[in-house]
């Protein structure tokens, strides 16, 4: 077979004719098809050198040696008449040449009859001409006034703040710290964005349209709530009632443990003693120190954990939901539509903390946690909750008699959002910890689609995310104060006052960055994007991520940095500067598919859990801020489960057949009942870890390797408390049911 014929390629130098430099256009054929367009006239320079070229006795005789050599490049550089794609190419490139040299003001026989081309600069992977640059910023530079810049902007505020954060923590490796050291380092801290005066406003302003305009009164009124007895309460209470047992305690002298559900157990307990022997120096001798934490059996799977905020006192109030299966009778729907009503209850707890000033924040081990509330509702699967997060003290209209927790909103799968105004009766019995909420003053679903995620703006705003890629942002003040629902005229949904399209699908998780900047919204979604967007003008101001195949819904805004927080393909957790969205930083790795963040309020450490069942604590602003800094990571626990044998039977057995073992496994697997064992680890050390882009430790051969855990082995839920002086207290939840509290600051 002959050989193809080598691709020709022009010889001749490239250069500029004289004729354009007054019209550099004319012979292009880029006009042909549009001969309304005329080329653009090209300034007149002053220039007394260069008008001495263009003589008029010459002119005639430049331009006829010009049109021979255009006739000639026309022919081809080898007068067969063929002009080769490589030709082509280098004229238009020396067209453009000339035509930025004149753009800038330049004259072409300024540079010696030939066109020089503009010096280029690396950006990443691409190049850019000198002037030009990518994503309307200019490239990133080492130092370290360029890395403050590109990632907290020119605002005096934002740098200030960022600063102040970088004193303060960045010095923490894994565990916040208690109280600061004697250079001010360490220790809790509010958000340095919010500060004492515009907190001072939240608490007082904000809350107008709850206590001076009847917004409290139509909340606790449409609410409707009432107390069950045991006998009612009954439907409400899922899960299994059976014992759940797991291996706890020093390592290699673990004890078995069990727990009913709601029942709890002191870690220091499980541990076989009140304290375990610490050497704190050379000089001293061995000294003890707690173990200030408790297990507990919420009965089933976690599907979401929150604390209260503004509870500045000794009480803590933690929320808990747990995922409760559907009666089986009840038609199957798809995650895009809504389901059918069904009974379901979450959990309060209330844990207590000292409040002396020697051990002021430590957790109380001396008082039991105590179950204060079991909200029953008839609107489907509690898929998600969260506490109003923005500040607010103690009124004088607050009921009598009653402790007030927080507005609380809920996403059911009904596809309806609410909100409701949780409050405590400071007599409380047996009987009057099921209270049934029979409506809410805020409930709004859009049309035609379901909710499925939420998080809060401020104390009015609140935003949901929808299944058909819409997000709707109501004010919740508005809607509640100017309502009128009564039995005979029931009020219509709210109507949101933005609702945007802004992902394809199912959008999976909404995080917002209050207080420091709560008009932008980060959000996920199963289009494969993270977006980030101005709510204030959503169509424009908006930058999308690149797309990750397997999609993951942990996400969480980190203030110290001014840092998202979201889940890699592989496991790994990075950050993306609020300035430079589309970038990553990688800051850490998961040994198991990452299922909950969560970043600590009142200092920088984060939480993560896995679907292997590890929770790991770490801090990002090692990373963020010095890139050659050693990031370290240290895992808090390790929660392993494995399921119940069942004992082998005869073949006489009418219960051992196939049959009626796969229908009781069915059963057991629908109402998340399987009996199994757990087994957790503690008092891993912390250990440094290189954080690398691409790893590729758990591929082979070139393919990516992904490890199946058990349901019921995994952590599934992680958040820390957000009040200031317990903001080390942490809570995780398994998969099984177990949850852990524990306060960590050391």
């Amino acid at each position: 077979m002959a050989n193809p014929a080598p691709s020709r390629k022009s010889a001749r130098g490239r250069v500029p004719n004289k004729k354009y430099s007054s019209d550099a256009f004319e012979t292009l054929d880029i006009f042909e098809f549009d001969s309304d367009v005329a080329a653009e006239p090209v300034p007149n320079f002053d220039n007394s050198d260069v008008d001495k070229d263009f003589e008029s006795d010459k002119a005639t005789e430049e331009d006829e040696e010009d049109e021979a050599s255009v006739a000639s490049s026309d022919r081809g550089s080898d007068e067969t008449g063929i002009v080769t794609p490589v030709e082509v190419f280098e004229d238009a490139l020396s067209y453009a040449s000339g035509s930025d040299l004149l753009d800038r003001g330049e004259n072409l026989n300024d540079v010696g009859g030939s066109v020089k081309r503009s010096k280029r600069v690396r950006t990443g992977n691409r190049a850019a001409p000198e002037g030009m640059h990518f994503r309307g910023i200019q490239p990133q530079g080492k130092a370290k006034e360029s890395l403050l810049k590109y990632l907290v902007g020119t605002n005096p505020q934002d740098m200030a703040d960022f600063k102040r954060a970088r004193d303060k923590w960045v010095q923490l490796a894994t565990l916040p710290t208690r109280v600061p050291d004697q250079n001010g380092s360490g220790g809790m801290a509010s958000p340095f964005a919010s500060s004492d005066s515009s907190r001072s406003v939240q608490t007082s302003a904000d809350w107008d349209w709850y206590y001076s305009q009847g917004g409290q009164r139509k909340m606790v009124d449409q609410q409707r709530a009432g107390s069950l007895t045991l006998d009612d309460s009954a439907k409400y209470v899922s899960g299994s009632q059976r014992k759940h047992s797991f291996l706890m305690g020093p390592y290699g002298n673990q004890s078995v443990h069990s727990l009913a559900s709601l029942e709890m157990l002191s870690i220091a307990e499980a541990w076989n003693s009140t304290s375990i022997p610490v050497i704190i120096s050379k000089k001293e001798s061995a000294t003890t120190k707690e173990r200030n934490g408790w297990m507990l059996n919420a009965g089933a799977k976690i599907s979401c954990l929150d604390w209260a905020p503004n509870h500045p006192g000794h009480t803590q109030y933690l929320a808990i939901s747990t995922s409760q299966r559907p009666p089986p009778d009840l038609q199957q729907h798809t995650p895009f539509e809504p389901s059918e009503v069904y009974s379901v209850s979450s959990q309060l707890w209330a844990f207590q903390a000292t409040i002396t000033p020697e051990s002021e924040g430590i957790m109380d081990m001396t008082e039991a946690p105590e179950l204060v509330q079991i909200m029953c509702t008839d609107w489907g699967a509690l898929r998600q909750f969260r506490w109003c997060p923005a500040p607010r003290e103690a009124h004088d209209s607050d009921e009598q008699g009653k402790t007030y927790v927080g507005l609380l909103a809920g996403l059911w799968s009904d596809g309806y959002v609410r909100v409701l105004d949780i409050q405590l009766g400071n007599a409380r019995s047996s009987d009057s910890i099921y209270v049934k909420y029979q409506g809410a003053a805020f409930a709004s679903r859009p049309p035609d689609t379901v909710c499925t995620c939420l998080t809060w703006l401020s104390a009015t705003e609140l935003a949901a995310g929808c299944a058909n890629g819409f997000v709707a942002i109501w004010n919740i003040a508005e809607s509640i104060t100017t309502s009128i629902d009564t039995p005979s005229s029931p009020n219509t949904p709210p109507r949101p006052w933005f609702y945007h399209h802004l992902h394809q699908t199912y959008i999976l998780s909404l995080v917002s960055t209050y207080p420091s900047h709560p008009h932008f919204l980060a959000s996920t979604s199963m289009d494969g994007y993270l977006r980030l967007t101005d709510i204030r003008n959503p169509t424009v101001d908006f930058v999308q991520s690149a797309r990750s195949r397997m999609i993951n819904a942990a996400i969480d805004y980190h203030p110290p940095t001014q840092s998202f927080l979201h889940a890699e393909d592989n496991d790994d957790f990075r950050a993306l500067p609020l300035r430079r969205f589309f970038t990553a930083i990688m800051i850490g790795k998961a040994d198991g598919t990452v299922l909950s963040l969560a970043v600590g309020k009142v200092h920088p450490c984060v939480l993560v859990a896995s679907a292997d069942g590890t929770v790991l604590t770490t801090n990002p602003m090692r990373k963020v801020m010095a890139a050659k800094q050693v990031q370290y990571q240290q895992i808090w626990f390790r929660h392993e489960w494995v399921p119940k044998r069942q004992p082998l039977r005869s073949e006489g057995d009418g219960d051992g057949d196939e049959e009626t073992q796969g229908v009781r496994a069915s059963n057991e697997e629908r109402h998340g009942t399987r009996e199994g064992m757990s087994r957790i680890t503690e008092g891993y050390k912390v250990e440094g870890i290189e954080v690398q882009r691409f790893s590729n430790s758990k591929s082979k051969n070139g393919i990516i390797l992904a490890t199946i855990y058990e349901e019921e082995a995994a952590a599934t839920q992680v958040t820390w408390n957000p009040n200031l002086h317990c903001g080390g207290w942490a809570a995780a939840g398994m998969g099984c049911g177990l949850v852990r509290i524990e306060d960590l600051a050391v």
